[in-house]
């Protein structure tokens, strides 16, 4: 196999300790994480500490937006390759290392299921760090790109140490995602416009790979992403001081809330897109309750 060069059997065969390690670097391209920073950078703005300076509302809903085509991206093209993960991808390695208590979690962490290109976590971590190095006014813009860089390549190598994907599905994903990063900030430049393509590509993974629970999730969050932000996007006031303490309180409770429904309890496509849908549109739309009930407080 062309994508098996090699480079995943070494990595993968270093110190049981370093390998641990990697299973945690390997979070920062995690959906869940990069989920939390970019809901976390939306709801506030200007208030996030040491990084908010010249984070406007429409800067972080971008963000949002571009998550939703990593997203997107992910579920469609590995529906269309169909390629496997490396063997072994589905066996934590070095598991002996980690207490008992924390083993289900690191195995969870340490694993790769379902199709391997292209790598969701590269694609995944380009898209969103690229976006966030962009977002932000801190530091000079090489400094950014440095920073976000580094993280994308620790996130990659981890791939490969973890031995849930080859060189190739990594690199892949570097490529997808730098091109879609560069259209979205170069040539769509609006949340609006950035959630449509996510939209069209969700659509295009459902006509290619069909229905499943991953591709109704890209669906939904695309779809209403796109809906709620044209609708409400220029009503949604720059965040207070106090008004992001309320709308991150009951932002991080509401989502939770749709992620642990969608992700514990094996809802059936149809349900998982309408949640998926709920849960970006109370992401995106909560900084209006927020700002109101923080007036009233």
């Amino acid at each position: 196999m062309i994508r098996a060069v090699g480079v995943t059997e070494v990595l993968s065969a270093l110190p049981g300790a370093v390998v641990v390690l990697f299973a945690l670097v390997t979070q920062l391209g995690d959906f869940w994480f990069t989920f939390l920073v970019c809901g976390l950078l939306y709801w506030l703005g200007p208030w996030t500490p040491k990084l908010g300076r010249g984070l406007t509302r429409d800067r972080t809903a971008m963000l949002v937006a571009l998550l939703a085509v990593a997203v997107a991206l992910v579920v469609s093209l590995k529906g269309l390759f169909a390629l496997p993960r490396p063997p072994g991808a589905g066996t934590a390695t070095n598991a002996e290392l980690v207490p008992a208590a924390l083993r289900g979690v690191y195995e969870s962490m340490a694993t790769g299921e379902g199709f391997g290109f292209p790598s969701g976590h590269a694609t995944l971590s380009l898209l969103v760090w690229g976006g966030i190095a962009w977002a932000l006014r801190v530091g000079t813009r090489r400094q950014r790109a440095a920073v976000a860089a580094t993280i994308v390549a620790l996130i990659g190598l981890s791939r490969l140490v973890l031995g849930v994907h080859y060189l190739a599905d990594v690199l892949a994903g570097f490529a997808i995602a730098g091109a879609a990063l560069a259209l979205g900030l170069s040539v769509l430049k609006t949340p609006e416009r950035v959630f449509g393509l996510a939209a069209v590509v969700a659509v295009a993974g459902l006509l290619v790979s069909g229905v499943s629970r991953d591709s109704a999730g890209a669906l939904g969050i695309a779809v209403a992403g796109a809906v709620v932000w044209s609708l409400l996007g220029e009503r949604i006031p720059e965040p207070t001081r106090r008004g992001v303490v309320v709308t991150a309180l009951l932002g991080v409770t509401s989502v939770s809330f749709f992620l642990g429904v969608t992700f514990g309890l094996d809802p059936t496509p149809a349900a998982v897109t309408l949640l998926a849908g709920l849960g970006t549109g109370v992401l995106l739309s909560l900084p209006l309750a927020g700002e109101r009930l923080a007036k009233k407080v």
